[in-house]
Parts: C-alpha cells; sequence; structure tokens
C-alpha cells in the first residue's frame, strides 16, 4: 500500500489540491481508494456513468475513444476529474497500457471532505477560470483556423469548376477537399474533447457554488465570469455542430442499389448496446427489400429511426420493421409497443410527427429542425400512428 505521506505528496501536485494544508492533503490521502490493475485493463468506458476520479500513482494508461487514441497519461496525472461535480457520461474510455497502481477519489468521499475543508471550493474555482482562459484562446485559434480553411475550400471549389473537363487536376483537387474535411473533422473533435466537456462540469460547479448562502463578493464576480464564458464557448460549438450535421446528409448525392434490410441489419449491429440494454430485438422480413437511393442519406434516415425507437419503444419487445411496395412507392413501417408513460401523447392523432417527437423525447428544437430537413430533404414522407397499443412509425420512399 501506498503511504499516506506519499499520497499526499502526489494530491500535492493536482493544481486543484496544491493549495490545502498538509493537514488537509493528509486527510483527504486517507480517503482515496487503492487500486493495482493489469495491462490492458479497461478502467471505464465512454458512456458510463462516473462518480470517481484517478490518481495514476504507477503505470501508464490511454484515454480513447474507440481505436482513436486522444492522449497518454503517466505516473502523477489525474483523469476523470469532472465525474467529481457532475452527473454526465463519460466522454472517453480509459484503458492501461501496463501494469498499473491508481488512487480514486469517489464523488461523496469529496463531499464528506468539503464540508471541513470549505477552501477547497476556492481553489476548484481558480483553476476552472484558468481553464476558461485557455479555452477563450483556443476559441480564437480555431475561428482562425476554421475561416482559413473554409476560404482554401472556396478557392479549390472554383479552381475545380474552372479545370472541370482534366481528370488529373480533378483527383488532385478532391484529395485537396477531403485533406480539408479532415482537418475540419479534427478541430471538431478538439471542441467536443477540450470544450464541450469541462462547460458541464463548470456549470455544475457554478450552480453548487451559488448555492452557498455565505459566498463573499470576490467569489460572485468569479462565478460572474464563468457564466458568461460559457454562454459565449456553448453558442459558438453548437452552431458549429449543426454546420457540420447539415453539410453531412447533402454530400455524396450519388443514387445506388441499396438493401434496406442489410441497412437495418448493419445499424441494428452498431446500436446493439443500446438495444440490447433495453431488450429491444429488431424482426426484420426474411427476404431482401431493393430500392435507388443515395447511400449516406440513408444511413442516416435508419440511424434517426433506430433511435426513436430506442428512446420511445418499451422495453423487453420485438420490433416489427416491414417493408412495402404500394402503387410504385417503396415504404418501411416499425411498429412496437410505445412506453406506458407516454401512451397519452401518442394517442392524439391530430399532432403532427415532429409535435408527437417534441412531447416525447424532449428533443430540442435544433434536433427536430435537422430531423425534419433530413426527411423534407430526401423527399420522404414521414407519418405516426396509434393503433391497438401499438406506435407505428411509417416511412415513404
Amino acid at each position: 500500500m501506498i503511504e499516506t505521506a506519499k499520497r499526499a505528496e502526489l494530491l500535492s501536485k493536482i493544481a486543484v489540491f496544491s493549495a490545502l494544508s498538509s493537514e488537509a492533503l493528509n486527510e483527504l490521502a486517507s480517503l482515496l481508494e487503492e487500486h493495482k490493475t493489469r495491462a490492458q485493463e479497461l478502467l471505464f468506458k465512454k458512456g458510463d456513468q462516473g462518480e470517481n476520479m484517478y490518481i495514476l500513482a504507477e503505470g501508464e494508461v490511454r484515454v480513447h475513444d474507440g481505436n482513436h487514441v486522444i492522449a497518454r497519461l503517466k505516473a502523477g496525472e489525474v483523469f476523470g476529474e469532472y465525474a467529481l461535480f457532475d452527473t454526465e457520461s463519460r466522454s472517453a474510455s480509459v484503458t492501461t497500457e501496463k501494469h498499473c497502481v491508481v488512487l480514486v477519489l469517489d464523488r461523496s468521499a469529496l463531499m464528506i471532505f468539503l464540508k471541513a475543508y470549505p477552501e477547497l471550493l476556492m481553489g476548484m474555482l481558480q483553476l476552472q477560470i484558468k481553464r476558461m482562459r485557455e479555452m477563450n484562446e483556443l476559441e480564437e485559434k480555431l475561428s482562425k483556423s476554421y475561416i482559413k480553411i473554409s476560404k482554401q475550400k472556396q478557392e479549390i471549389e472554383k479552381q475545380h469548376e474552372a479545370i472541370k473537363g482534366q481528370k488529373s487536376t480533378l483527383e488532385s483537387q478532391n484529395e485537396s477537399l477531403e485533406e480539408l474535411n479532415k482537418q475540419k473533422k479534427q478541430l471538431l473533435s478538439i471542441i467536443i474533447h477540450g470544450l464541450k466537456n469541462p462547460l458541464t462540469s463548470v456549470r455544475s460547479m457554478a450552480e453548487m457554488i451559488s448555492s452557498d448562502n455565505l459566498m463573499s463578493e470576490e467569489s460572485k464576480e468569479y462565478l460572474s465570469i464563468l457564466i458568461h464564458a460559457v454562454g459565449r464557448i456553448d453558442l459558438v460549438i453548437n452552431d458549429m455542430i449543426r454546420t457540420n450535421q447539415a453539410e453531412v446528409y447533402q454530400t455524396d448525392m450519388v443514387f445506388k442499389r441499396i438493401d434496406c434490410k442489410k441497412m437495418f441489419e448493419d445499424a441494428s449491429l452498431e446500436k446493439y448496446m443500446e438495444l440490447n440494454r433495453n431488450n429491444l430485438k429488431l424482426k426484420l422480413p426474411d427476404s431482401p427489400f431493393y430500392f435507388y437511393q443515395n447511400l449516406a442519406t440513408m444511413q442516416l434516415v435508419i440511424d434517426q429511426l433506430l433511435a426513436w425507437v430506442i428512446t420511445i419503444a418499451n422495453h423487453n419487445q420485438s420490433v416489427l420493421v416491414e417493408f412495402f411496395n404500394l402503387d410504385g412507392a417503396k415504404r418501411i413501417h416499425i411498429r412496437f409497443k410505445p412506453l406506458e408513460s407516454i401512451q397519452r401523447f401518442v394517442s392524439i392523432n391530430e399532432l403532427s410527427w415532429w409535435q408527437i417527437i417534441a412531447l416525447i423525447t424532449r428533443y430540442k428544437y435544433d434536433k427536430i429542425a435537422f430531423a425534419q430537413n433530413l426527411f423534407d430533404q430526401c423527399q420522404f414522407a414521414l407519418n405516426w400512428r396509434y393503433e391497438e397499443a401499438q406506435l407505428a412509425i411509417i416511412v415513404t420512399l
């Protein structure tokens, strides 16, 4: 076991705890739980609900999203600290690279410690303000890069039109466009992992601090700075994410012969964990169902349909998926029993489909608008029916 003095030394090197007295560090160190791990052991995965902070005492870990490695951490570094302040799911997975020793601090232990040492709140607040300033600098750099990339893309598109008949030049321009798209995706990845997650932590911390009636005027000023900065950055992030989503389904508008049954099978595999968690099983026809459509568009449509099923279907049932040819039109019917708590909404037949979505899933306006724009863009008709305790989602292609 790692001695208390050694634990306290590790804590003192962490910015948020560095201002604590030796007595406080020793007491906090005694609350840490020590765990030894094997190499390639998953400590937690993306999407888990967490309430623990980890201090890596020995070894090395990788922070990753699937096969994409976001960071590698070594002894003395900290991860998972946002879970101490909010209940959001983990934004990435963490796996050990070799044998490790980790010290774990859970949220309940920290709350007990804060009652005895409230000065830690000020240290947390100062650290978050420092991070917000760094995020503001990153936001400015990202904005400049985004403008530069947009100008480059516009210029490439002009050149593409000017030399349309020259195959070799077109191939070169297409490679340049693909590289620009990669850069844009990298920028969005930085925004999501570098900005979006701390925003949730800052918001939770601000709510926790604002409930303290004994808060000083200086603390109120810090809190005002935090709230203002969070609002500015959140607007920028949401706007860029919506822009990226709008571009996805407008690209690659090549129509191909597609097997709708196969696409549902592939999509259900990708959403296996979510379907399995609710014990939902897709019941598909035995035969394939072919039609001509844009592949990327249909992937988005089917992903959207499954997302609604996962959100509003009652657990422990088979979801019936059927395909029809009616008067030259292709139709997809999805039937299932909805959650009992929302049946009173779906039984109101005079509501439009997007009003039903808003009521039963509490979607924000931008998500509803994106779904509506997606189906309109593809000239698909979308209808909802509720009959005999079954909800049917009908898409006419």
